[in-house]
């Protein structure tokens, strides 16, 4: 029993010393985070306030090694958190091709974000160049990238609608320069029957590296529609005739088909076609007249002359 009662004291005392212990590292801790230290510190850059006639590049520096003198805790912060400064770029000095931002400027920048109780007392470096280039505008084309397969007697009726039709680049003028158009990502309909409308994003071309493009999506739009055949029987003028003479044309008409609607078909009649056999590009070896379709309505998509040539015969009035 007396050998119990010992080790129970024993086990006490350990007790009481670790508390002892812990309180002295505490109080000493409390101590030495509470005295002034001096050291160095990186800190991430975060560029901000980009004027609108310059581009940031990727290869601008994205860290400043600065002195401070802070107390212990401060230190312990900044060990902890995350280091960011913000530098605005209205600020930035320009000289041989170059922008910067001087060392007087970024200390200046800096002392307004840190901490009251946080001297910054140097930074690294005289200058910070930060990779800038002249902004270039060009507004140029889009190109829609899509194939339509139609369905069977079905067509496009009229050209696609892009919207917006054009994109603005911005960008240093080496790469925009040469670019004339731009096109959207590829896109592929199948058995087309009706009207169509996508969102398309805008293909970036691989050499547009430091180029921001405005619009990144545009909206393709197409109308399609169901068409038929019908085929007119259309008379003949002849054209150039010389002077004292006239044209007998054998035949005197031409048969054409015409692909349109079937609401366009219906109301068109051979009056809305003219075809002529012009006497300046007569075959007189073999008194052979070409033929031209002089005009069609715009509501039709295709004419096709069944015929392109006539016999003829110059007589004198």
């Amino acid at each position: 029993m007396l050998a119990n009662i010992v080790k129970g004291l024993n086990k006490r005392k350990v007790k009481v010393f670790l508390v002892f212990l812990i309180c002295s590292i505490f109080a000493w801790s409390i101590s030495k985070l509470s005295e002034t230290y001096e050291t160095r510190a990186v800190f991430e850059m975060n560029y901000v306030q980009l004027p609108d006639s310059l581009l940031l590049a990727e290869n601008s520096m994205d860290r400043i090694n600065i002195k401070l003198r802070a107390s212990g805790f401060q230190f312990l912060n900044y060990g902890i958190g995350r280091k960011e400064v913000n530098i605005d770029l209205r600020e930035v000095e320009h000289l041989n091709g170059k922008y910067f931002i001087t060392a007087n400027n970024a200390k200046q920048q800096i002392e307004k974000q840190l901490s009251k109780s946080v001297s910054l007392l140097e930074v690294d470096k005289n200058r910070f160049f930060v990779d800038l280039y002249v902004v270039k505008t060009k507004e140029i084309p889009v190109e829609a990238n899509i194939t339509l397969n139609l369905a069977q007697n079905h067509i496009l009726d009229g050209n696609l609608t892009i919207e917006p039709h054009q994109v603005l680049l911005k960008g240093p003028a080496n790469e925009i320069n040469s670019i004339t158009s731009i096109k959207t990502v590829p896109l592929v309909l199948n058995e087309l029957t009706e009207d169509f409308s996508s969102t398309l994003g805008i293909a970036i071309p691989d050499n547009l590296e430091n180029t921001i493009i405005m619009n990144t999506t545009v909206k393709v739009s197409g109308k399609v529609s169901r068409f038929s055949e019908k085929e007119f029987q259309v008379p003949i003028t002849a054209n150039n005739v010389p002077e004292g003479y006239r044209v007998r044309m054998f035949p005197n008409s031409v048969t054409l088909v015409c692909k349109a609607r079937v609401e366009v078909l219906k109301q068109l009649t051979a009056n809305a076609f003219e075809v002529v056999a012009d006497y300046n590009s007569a075959d007189q070896g073999n008194n052979k007249l070409n033929l031209q379709l002089q005009h069609s309505p715009d509501s039709v998509y295709t004419v096709r002359l069944l015929g392109n040539q006539i016999d003829f015969v110059l007589e004198k009035l």
